[in-house]
């Protein structure tokens, strides 16, 4: 069994972020950290048939960390929506180790960037006859 996996560092907001796919043959783990932990770590779901392909969020649920963060939740649940929009069919687990204090613009910017590193570790192009998906919703 071959596990591929990827590692990223960006800076967001000035701010150093780790970015690190693994990809197995169910799933994909997609790590984003600022703090050098796993964080909080989210199992997302596809929301049922014509879901999570696109526009329709996926089903997130916290499976260790901060359960009560909402904005930390629709970070998890936009970075595995864009994953799964460009053609992935696995499950995605999400881990966000970050303070608890950003910015909505920089939790975007944190979905956007690992988002996008996960999908060209993938091998994932943009959706089909979608175009650029936007972050911003």
């Amino acid at each position: 069994m071959s596990i591929n996996s990827a590692h990223g560092a960006f800076e967001i907001d000035g701010v150093h972020t780790e970015v690190v796919v693994t990809e197995y043959a169910d799933r994909v783990l997609v790590l984003a950290t600022q703090i050098g932990k796993l964080g909080t770590m989210y199992l997302t779901r596809d929301a049922g048939p014509g879901g999570g392909r696109g526009f329709e969020p996926p089903e997130v649920r916290v499976l260790v960390g901060r359960r009560e963060d909402e904005m930390l939740e629709a970070t998890a649940r936009r970075l595995a929506q864009v994953i799964q929009a460009r053609g992935s069919t696995k499950q995605v687990l999400v881990s966000l180790g970050l303070r608890p204090t950003l910015a909505v613009g920089t939790l975007r910017g944190v979905a956007r960037v690992a988002a996008d590193f996960a999908c060209d570790a993938m091998g994932l192009g943009a959706p089909a006859g979608m175009g650029e998906m936007s972050l911003e919703a």
